[in-house]
């Protein structure tokens, strides 16, 4: 699936300033997230659970070279993706920030990422170097890789993307996989890894010309003669969580259990094409219902 899409789709996004990791497993929020509000509240963490947090952090500091002489542990609730975590900053002997990790209730990471800029530094590797790199960065953090991965360049950092991209039965799952972030001379930069729920696959599933006869169907009703200036490029199969593009009243947050959907990918021509260049409809693979989708601009 090709990621000119608009934020709406889930993708594994690190920040130094601030860092954002789609999809978890669901949580028991009392309230759901709001637009516009904080996605993140602190929730009760017990002295015990807080002392095993720091502790796993310190030992993942030692396995991947991240810094930090001292640590301070929070749990926090994430109402948008769905997921509670225990989240460690480290510090240095100044009280600056300049790590982050995060951990599953389970303990199993969920993301590391130490701060700072340090492009340049070192002799830069190359592409067979960074992908075993990365290989050795997972093992280290306890994640089991058994794929090949995809190895990218970053051309803003001058350093290497090592991702391990979820799939399910030969079905892509957007933003769900492992991903390393290396400096252009290997050197660790961040961590992410992330396995949402999914539904029960349908136990017949819509063949694809349904697919695009239902979103075509939803199309002419939304644009009505405008229609025409719309034409179905990609018809594909993925595990997406379900959202509110198409539906405004629905929840705000996605959909914390995935659910297998034909997204049909229309582009826009003509005069339509000002505004959007393309739009997406998840349909259910099922049912044949609207999940959801997204737009290009």
């Amino acid at each position: 699936m090709r990621t000119i899409m608009t934020s709406r789709l889930l993708l594994l996004t690190f920040g130094a300033a601030g860092l954002v990791v789609a999809g978890a497993p669901p949580t028991q929020s009392a309230d759901p997230f709001v637009a516009g509000g904080r996605s993140t509240r602190p929730v009760a963490i017990s002295a015990s659970q807080a002392d095993r947090a720091v502790a796993r952090a310190a030992d993942l500091a030692k396995a991947l070279g991240m810094p930090g002489v001292s640590r301070r542990a929070e749990r926090l609730d994430d109402r948008f993706d769905h997921r509670l975590y225990d989240e460690v900053v480290s510090f240095d002997a100044a009280g600056r920030e300049v790590a982050i990790a995060r951990f599953d209730p389970d303990g199993r990471v969920a993301m590391a990422i130490s701060l700072g800029w340090k492009a340049g530094q070192g002799r830069a590797i190359g592409r067979d170097a960074a992908a075993a790199r990365g290989i050795t960065i997972t093992a280290a953090a306890g994640l089991a890789i058994s794929s090949r991965p995809v190895v990218s360049s970053s051309a803003g950092a001058g350093g290497w993307s090592v991702s391990w991209p979820r799939a399910v039965d030969g079905v892509p799952v957007p933003g769900d996989g492992t991903r390393v972030s290396l400096w252009g001379d290997g050197s660790f930069h961040a961590l992410a890894r992330t396995e949402r729920p999914l539904a029960a696959a349908p136990s017949h599933r819509l063949p694809a010309a349904a697919a695009r006869k239902a979103a075509g169907k939803i199309v002419a009703e939304r644009f009505g003669p405008g229609a025409k200036a719309l034409r179905v490029t990609a018809t594909q199969l993925a595990w997406v969580a379900p959202n509110d593009t198409w539906a405004p009243e629905r929840p705000d947050a996605p959909a914390a259990t995935l659910r297998l959907a034909w997204l049909v990918r229309f582009e826009a021509t003509g005069a339509l094409a000002e505004r959007v260049r393309e739009l997406e409809y998840w349909i259910d693979a099922g049912d044949g219902s609207l999940l959801g989708g997204d737009v290009a601009e």
